[in-house]
């Protein structure tokens, strides 16, 4: 529709943000306008709307719209949109009465009688119109009510080429698309008439304030249209808005002017007026109607209630007959029910107590035999409870000999090929010597953890746990994916890049086991360290693997003891690894030590770093033990103190510990001292509780076919 002639006009039906929705009722195709409201479904979709995405100014549901939409979208879901739209408001030509006043009385004083509500355009003259908002008064005539002030009422200058008239199916209805960019071309006062006088009135208020007296106004009106006259001759040119201010006054001039005693002839002068004398009609007239109507309210209230008073009386009277009757009815269906159920229950008693006679009979033989049966079940479950607890027994039995067994062959079997080596002791792989590694102290430790490229953010914080639990004289357990990188670097920060591995096997029954060899009586790579770290006072950390291959559940705590208790020196730090899941006794026993997860720990791109570096800028640190000092008393009683508070309490046989615990935790963690040591506590009370510690040996047993003693 890109001709100016090709349009659509509509109601908005609804908005949404910027955009309307209008419901098409007429269309223009070369300025011809025709009634599409029953068939524009066919032609604009399935709801007859198209979307106005600009109009100016904004619309609301229930306003004409005119627009020229075109067809936008894919193939299959194309819809009629319209990038701009104008609103179309009511219009009406009143320009054929004899004067701009006349328009003025029909709008403000008589009212019209179509009863129109809303925005509305009239045309008052040739050249000019007025744009008001209409309501229906209480009279049910249509008056303006908006604007509020009449008196400078805004005029527009008429344009008839945006004047449409729209084919309805009740008629024709006319239209204006008022431009939103015109100008305004002047001002009407068009207020009522008792305003108009009061304005008058105002007006001279100053110039005649000694003139008190009623028949003065006559003489006010004639000196304002003197004024309006002169300020008319002074613009020399007729302006109708002026000339129409004059023939109003002029006019209520002399309607006063024509009475000589106001207060006397006022009545009469009413009464002689036929629009007065037509509205005290239509006054009497309502006051009749008025009248009449509370009449026939008051007439209709009392026979209402006259005939809900019989109508009341009558039903209780209907009620009370039904009762009676009911009643009577009631009494001899009840008789006659009770005589029918007396014989029915006669007949039953017989019947049920024959039939009680038999049940009785039948219920004694069935319980004399349901005492057989459970005297039968009960000796049955009790001997099948027996031989089941038996072959439990006897599975359990089987098993622990069976894990026995082969425990002992490959005991004998380790041990023979032991026994058959040279007599020359060979040293033992996983010991170095010692090296020329930069000595640390304990308070450099955590800044030489910070500046490691080796390890993440996440590795950090657990490399500074697992120092803290090596120095404190504690046993970690390590596991994860990166354990052996884990304890290269935990060797490098404090062992001058140097550990002692010692792979635990079978044969590792006893905590003598793991210093020295069964049989052959020579130390293991642990019985070395220690030797060692007794003799030259050097630092080694000592890694014990695979532990879940040995019965380490024997002695595992007791290693863990020896260590708080500083019976293995201080300068050998000792950690765990496991190759496969552990045994649930083992699990039980780890469960008391404290535990770290290196996956993730290193840092991925660590290792080039690492290789980067030159020869003089070594990594491996050594520390000196001689910097960890235990606590002073007043710091470790704090400490002990806060755990009191939490309810952890702290051994005698573990002040040493403690007090070491306390040093190295507030060096090498700061801020996170005190969580570590509360935990490290709970672990220590929690394997209190579970029994004091073994001394590492197993228990032994006879085995019933004659064996060696089992472990």
């Amino acid at each position: 529709m890109s001709n100016d002639s090709n349009f659509v006009v509509g109601v908005c039906t609804r908005t949404q943000g910027p955009s309307a929705f209008v419901e098409v009722r007429a269309q223009s195709i070369e300025g011809a306008i025709t009634d599409i409201s029953a068939s524009s479904h066919n032609l604009f979709g399935r709801s007859g709307e198209i979307e106005v995405r600009a109009v100016r100014p904004a619309l609301k549901p229930g306003d004409w719209v005119l627009a020229r939409p075109t067809l936008e979208g894919p193939p299959k879901r194309q819809r009629y949109v319209a990038a701009s739209g104008k609103r179309l408001v009511p219009f009406e030509d009143l320009s054929g009465l004899y004067a701009p006043e006349a328009a003025r009385r029909l709008l403000v004083e008589t009212g019209r009688q179509d009863g129109f509500a809303g925005d509305k355009i009239f045309r008052i003259s040739a050249s000019d119109m007025i744009e008001v908002r209409m309501a229906v008064s209480s009279d049910g005539r249509s008056r303006i009510v908006d604007p509020k002030d009449l008196r400078s009422l805004p005029l527009w200058s008429y344009q008839a080429d945006a004047h449409i008239r729209v084919p309805t199916s009740t008629g024709h209805l006319d239209l204006l698309a008022k431009d939103a960019a015109a100008s305004q071309s002047g001002v009407v006062n068009w207020s009522t008439d008792a305003d108009f006088l009061a304005q008058v009135i105002q007006s001279l208020a100053s110039e005649r304030a000694e003139d008190g007296a009623l028949n003065q106004v006559a003489t006010l009106l004639s000196g304002h249209v003197a004024r309006l006259e002169n300020s008319l001759s002074e613009a020399e040119r007729l302006d109708p808005r002026v000339g129409q201010e004059i023939m109003r006054s002029r006019r209520l001039a002399d309607v006063m002017k024509s009475r000589d005693d106001l207060l006397r002839d006022f009545m009469n002068v009413l009464r002689s007026d036929p629009e007065v004398r037509a509205q005290l009609t239509a006054r009497i007239e309502e006051l009749a109607t008025e009248a009449a109507q509370a009449r026939s309210e008051t007439l209709v209230q009392e026979r209402t209630a006259a005939l809900e008073a019989d109508l009341k009386e009558r039903r209780a009277g209907g009620e009370a007959e039904i009762a009676a009757t009911l009643r009577e009815l009631e009494a001899a269906e009840l008789a006659s029910m009770t005589a029918r159920l007396k014989t029915a229950e006669e007949a039953a008693l017989a019947g049920i107590s024959a039939k009680k006679a038999e049940v009785e009979t039948e219920v004694e033989l069935l319980a004399e035999r349901s005492a057989q049966i459970e005297a039968q079940n009960a000796a049955e479950g009790a001997r099948l409870a027996e031989t089941q607890l038996l072959l439990r027994t006897l599975d359990a039995e089987l098993a622990s000999r069976k894990d026995e067994i082969d425990r002992i062959v490959r005991i004998e079997s380790l041990l023979h090929a032991r026994g058959n080596a040279p007599a020359e002791r060979a040293r033992i792989p996983g010991i170095r010597p010692v090296n020329d590694a930069k000595p640390i102290a304990i308070g450099e430790l955590a800044a030489w953890v910070e500046a490691s490229k080796l390890l993440s953010a996440a590795g950090k914080h657990l490399c500074v746990r697992a120092l803290t639990d090596l120095l404190s004289g504690s046993l970690p357990v390590l596991s994860g994916s990166e354990v052996d990188d884990f304890v290269a670097l935990l060797a490098a920060a404090v062992g001058g890049g140097r550990h002692v591995s010692f792979d635990c096997d079978p044969t590792v029954i006893t905590f003598d086991d793991l210093w020295v060899r069964p049989a052959g009586g020579a130390p293991t790579a642990l019985g070395e360290a220690v030797t060692e770290c007794v003799g030259q006072g050097v630092v080694r950390v000592c890694v014990l693997r695979n532990i879940d291959r040995s019965a380490a559940h024997l002695w595992v705590e007791t290693l863990a003891d020896k260590l708080r208790s500083g019976v293995i020196p201080e300068n050998m730090l000792i950690c765990l690894t496991f190759a496969e899941p552990p045994s649930e006794a083992l699990a039980e026993a780890l469960k008391r030590l404290p535990s770290i997860h290196t996956s993730g720990a290193m840092e991925k791109a660590g290792v080039i770093a690492a290789l980067a570096r030159s020869s003089a800028d070594r990594l491996e640190r050594r520390i000196e033990m001689s910097t960890i000092e235990p606590a002073s008393g007043p710091a470790a009683a704090e400490a002990a103190g806060k755990l009191l508070v939490k309810d952890v309490q702290i051994g005698f046989a573990d002040v040493d510990w403690f007090a070491r615990l306390v040093t190295v935790a507030s060096a090498l963690l700061k801020k996170d001292a005190e969580d570590f040591i509360l935990a490290a506590a709970r672990r220590r009370a929690a394997a209190e509780k579970g029994g004091a510690p073994s001394n590492g040996k197993p228990g032994l047993r006879v085995i019933e076919s004659g064996g060696a003693s089992n472990a």
